[in-house]
């Protein structure tokens, strides 16, 4: 009887699919690849208006590459959005003038510079103009308080003799070895040459100047590696004209960028509490004498995003609760906190307070539409939406979403956010998706969960049911939800998406013998473990950057400290037998759910060589699998071909091995 109804189902479904289709009321892959968003957010000093950028996908008939970043503006009250730069030029990095005249960013202008520079462009209209005179590329900015200098980061040049030697074909690459660091670097606007103020003993990766103006504070490695960058860093103070580069404490673990109050009284930062804390998300204060900082958020059930200072006596922090955001007020010393905004919808970050200190704009996403530019003051809990990018999205029919929680191991409560079909009836089992975020210190949220790599609302238009688990290893729930994980890779964590699903079959949802699992990174390692460990769970999986061989991924990565630090909390060649036994290639003799394997093949995070060995495994083993390759593409794809590729080729992965008869109509 259940095959009866399951086929029954698949026919219904083929009947009035088409219907949808001419409806032109359906989600396509073209439509989620093309999806725009704004990407950063920065409100006018005055208050009056909000700069944005803009994520633009490259048209179909351009050069390959990633996608564009407009500049965008719209008053805080009334108005349309107006663009002041369009593609094909690309900016980044959008701040204001003091007086609110000019909006400053960077920008490459062949016509003008080979380099990437700083530009600005009138609030009143006009052309962008050159205002930097970098020696190479610029990475991030900053605007000095009183509008006078500006501070921006460039990487070193490569020395002449080893140009010399490769072109001689001396091209070598040796591990470990480096020729050169990012440093911070000085220009008065009004003349006047950079300077740089770091030494070569130090790569800086982030910065910002002191409310003073007299000098900067910067986050910094010995190294210029990423590895370095994610869990050996330090903050440092430098003096706007130079001179020696002052620690601010020697923190241990992930970091973020230190910020000094308004009048200077003190330092603040977001960090770990010990080396092997996955995310940098507790709030320190050291006082300006003091010789140890101050926990102000300890033993929290919320992870701190980011943060900036109000005033003398009150930080405003971003933070991830659960599946929302929120807004706190935190006074310094005391911490004592108090919960301006947030824990429902929209989900919000990146706030841009102006001068008076009450008025902002944040970036802010539903389960409606990807983020948007929303205004709001603070002491309201209302936020007005000022943008609207994707029109299409206001009246198509969308699958509801809702937070929904359950039982793991050791009787742990477990969140997570499911999607049901668009027309959903209860009482009709669903084919279901499992979608499992990477990280695995990362958090999904009840706000827009559907992009290239995700295509979620297009799954539930075609008739599925999805989950989202926020499994332990999550951020949102505080440090020690967070390190729930360790020395049990795929172990609990795993124990606790299983529940999850039984959950669903429990309530009568799902049936059982239709449960797909899919995911990148540390989502795409979850579904190898699923496709093969657990395969008898799963009629089907999509796996994009995943790990399949944890011992070979180990001496590949580009993380291999952070990996094994704040994942894992071992050493990998201490414990080689307990890598392998949470391996997924182990299990390859028990494989039996039809896989698709996608990977970039520049991915320098979890190397091509993973998708390979688990590809040609399953391969002899008999089992469905097929491996897609992306040229050019690091850890994630930025080519609109190849999104579209992946998306198109991982909705047909689910319908034909969960949906019996659905691929006919691909």
């Amino acid at each position: 009887m259940e095959m009866i109804r399951r086929a029954r189902w698949g026919l219904v479904w083929l009947c009035l699919w088409p219907l949808f289709l001419l409806a032109g009321n359906t989600l396509t892959p073209e439509q989620i690849v093309d999806l725009r968003w704004a990407s950063s957010v920065a409100i006018q000093p005055q208050g009056q208006f909000v700069a944005y950028t803009l994520r633009v996908m490259r048209g179909p008939d351009e050069k390959p590459g990633g996608a564009y970043y407009e500049l965008w503006v719209v008053p805080v009250k009334e108005g349309k959005a107006q663009p002041f730069v369009q593609k094909p030029s690309s900016v980044r990095n959008i701040q204001w003038s003091p007086d609110g005249r000019f909006i400053y960013f960077v920008m490459k202008r062949e016509s003008q510079n080979k380099h990437a520079q700083v530009y600005r462009i009138p609030l009143a209209g006009g052309e962008a103009m050159l205002v930097s005179h970098a020696p190479r590329n610029v990475g991030q900015f900053h605007l000095s308080p009183d509008g006078r200098y500006l501070a921006y980061l460039v990487r070193d040049a490569e020395p002449d003799s080893i140009k010399q030697l490769k072109k001689k074909g001396f091209d070598q690459k040796i591990e470990d070895e480096w020729t050169g660091v990012t440093r911070l670097y000085v220009e008065a606007l009004e003349g006047g040459q950079p300077v740089a103020l770091t030494p070569d003993t130090l790569n800086v990766w982030e910065f910002d100047w002191a409310p003073d103006g007299n000098s900067l504070l910067f986050r910094a490695s010995h190294r210029p590696f990423v590895d370095d960058n994610y869990m050996f860093s330090r903050n440092y103070r430098v003096s706007r004209e130079g001179g020696p580069c002052r620690l601010i404490y020697p923190t241990e673990g992930k970091l973020t960028l230190a910020r000094v109050s308004p009048n200077g009284g003190a330092v603040a930062w977001l960090g770990a509490t010990r080396l092997n804390d996955p995310y940098p998300g507790t709030l320190y204060l050291l006082p300006e004498g003091a010789k140890e900082p101050i926990n102000l958020t300890p033993e929290v059930s919320f992870t701190g995003t980011r943060f900036l200072w109000k005033d003398e006596h009150t930080i405003l922090l971003e933070a991830i609760e659960n599946t929302y955001t929120v807004l706190y007020e935190v006074k310094v010393p005391s911490g004592k906190r108090k919960k301006l905004l947030g824990g429902k919808r929209p989900v919000f970050h990146r706030l841009s307070l102006a001068g008076d200190g009450k008025t902002f704009a944040v970036l802010a996403n539903t389960n409606r539409h990807p983020d948007e530019v929303y205004v709001g003051r603070l002491g309201k809990t209302a936020l007005q939406r000022r943008t609207v990018s994707n029109p299409d999205l206001e009246k198509m029919p969308l699958g509801s979403q809702e937070v929904i929680s359950w039982k793991g191991p050791d009787d742990w409560t477990i969140y997570g956010i499911l999607i049901k079909p668009v027309g959903y009836q209860p009482g009709r089992r669903y084919p279901l998706v499992m979608q499992v975020h990477g990280g695995p210190e990362g958090a999904r949220l009840d706000g827009w969960n559907t992009y290239y790599s995700r295509p979620l609302q297009l799954l539930a238009q075609q008739g599925f049911m999805v989950l989202i688990p926020n499994y332990r290893g999550s951020i949102g729930r505080g440090v020690a939800f967070a390190m729930g994980d360790h020395r049990d890779m795929m172990g609990k964590e795993f124990e606790d998406m299983l529940a999850g699903i039984d959950t669903l079959i429990a309530r009568g949802l799902v049936d059982p013998h239709r449960v797909g699992v899919g995911g990148g990174s540390y989502g795409g390692y979850t579904t190898a473990w699923a496709a093969t460990r657990y395969s008898q769970r799963f009629a089907a999986g999509v796996m994009f950057a995943g790990i399949s061989n944890q011992i070979s991924k180990i001496g590949l990565t580009d993380t291999p400290q952070e990996n094994q630090l704040v994942h894992w909390d071992l050493n990998a060649y201490q414990n080689l037998e307990f890598f392998w036994e949470r391996s997924p290639l182990k299990y390859w003799s028990n494989a039996q759910t039809p896989l698709l394997i996608a990977h970039g093949m520049k991915d320098e995070r979890v190397p091509t060589g993973q998708a390979h060995e688990l590809y040609r495994a399953l391969k002899y083993k008999g089992v469905p699998v097929k491996l897609v390759l992306y040229p050019r593409e690091p850890h994630g794809l930025r080519e609109r071909a190849h999104q579209l590729d992946f998306c198109r080729r991982a909705v047909a992965w689910y319908r034909k091995y969960l949906q019996p008869g659905a691929e006919a109509t691909n």
